[in-house]
Order: structure tokens, then sequence, then C-alpha cells
């Protein structure tokens, strides 16, 4: 009898440390699969999924040059993208195309970073078509997203990037959102000069 609970003592510790393997090598090579559907999206302008499963996609690649960020933004700011990078949130103008463009992150991960952005830092999205646009955060708000959204601009281009607030906080869900906002500056479409 105390060989077969060993047994299963023994198998059980075995299928949790399988299963923790299996969490660190997805998450190892995530990024890795996602960095070349972002190369074979530009290559072909084509939507690539990162895996044959996958429910969304690599749409732009932000860059924080002043911290070192280089991140992959997905298709759909939710539960199918969000635990691998940032993603665009649907409805909002798509990277690359003039008008509000929004992303949210969550704040223990991929936007981590949001709260170390100042106005006048430089942020960098490269849409697939080849394209760079150079956004110049303006300024940082939180919002009671029970009492308020985010209002895009009625004029020009703008790069909103949305994360929980307060971003050091143990609790998942709180209401506040962190929202820091960012001004074109640039945009340097496919092969043709920038326009400033």
């Amino acid at each position: 009898m105390l060989r077969l609970i060993m047994a299963a003592l023994i198998a059980v510790a075995l299928w949790q440390f399988g299963s923790a393997g299996v969490i660190h090598a997805k998450a190892w090579l995530a990024p890795v699969l996602i960095e070349r559907a972002w190369q074979k999206s530009r290559e072909e302008n084509d939507r690539v999924r990162p895996w044959p499963w996958a429910d969304t996609w690599p749409v732009a690649k932000l860059t924080v040059p002043s911290l070192g960020i280089e991140q992959y933004v997905l298709a759909g700011a939710n539960g199918a993208s969000l635990p691998f990078g940032p993603g665009h949130v649907f409805g909002s103008a798509q990277p690359g195309d003039p008008g509000t463009i929004a992303i949210a992150g969550h704040r223990d991960t991929h936007f981590r970073f949001l709260e170390l952005l100042g106005t006048g830092d430089e942020v960098h999205l490269s849409s697939a078509d080849q394209g760079e646009q150079v956004f110049i955060i303006s300024h940082r708000t939180i919002v009671d997203a029970r009492t308020q959204g985010i209002e895009p601009a009625t004029t020009g281009s703008e790069l909103i990037l949305v994360t929980c607030e307060p971003t050091n906080a143990f609790s998942s869900r709180g209401p506040y959102r962190l929202v820091v906002t960012a001004a074109a500056a640039y945009t340097d479409e496919p092969n043709q000069q920038p326009a400033f």
C-alpha cells in the first residue's frame, strides 16, 4: 500500500513539473514564433498567424528607443493576444493609418514600462506595410473605466497606450487605467518621403 501511495505521489510530482515545463517552453517559444510571423507578414504584406491555431497575428512593432523596448503588437486586445504581447484595440485606427491608434497591454508584463514614459519621449510604431510612425508622448492620465472612456483625436493622428492602474498593485481587476497619449511627429510611408 505504501508503495502505491509513493508511486502516486511521484506521478503527481512529475505531472506538476512537466506542466511547469510546458508553461516555460511556451513562454520561450511564443515570442520567437511571433517575431517570425511579423517578418513573414512584412515580406508577404498579409496576416500571418504565429502558430496554426492562433487567434491573433502581429500587426505592428512598438519601439521605445530611450528604454530599449521592442514589442510586437498583436491583433485584438483580448484574452487570445494579451498573454503574448500588447494588443491593438479593434475599432481604433490601424497601425500605419491616420487617426487614433489604441494599444492595450498588461501592467505586470508587456506594458510595465508605461510608468517610465514621460512627456517628450518617442514611441515608434512600424506597420506591416513597411511604414513607420513616430509619436511623441504628450500626456498621461488615469481614468476610471466604469465612468470614463478614451477620447480619440478628432483630427490628426495619435497613439494611445493603455494599461491597468496602479501599475504595482496585486489585484488584477481594478477599474482604473493609465492612459498614455502620444501625438504623431511624422509618418515614414513605404517608398515615400517623411511627411512633416
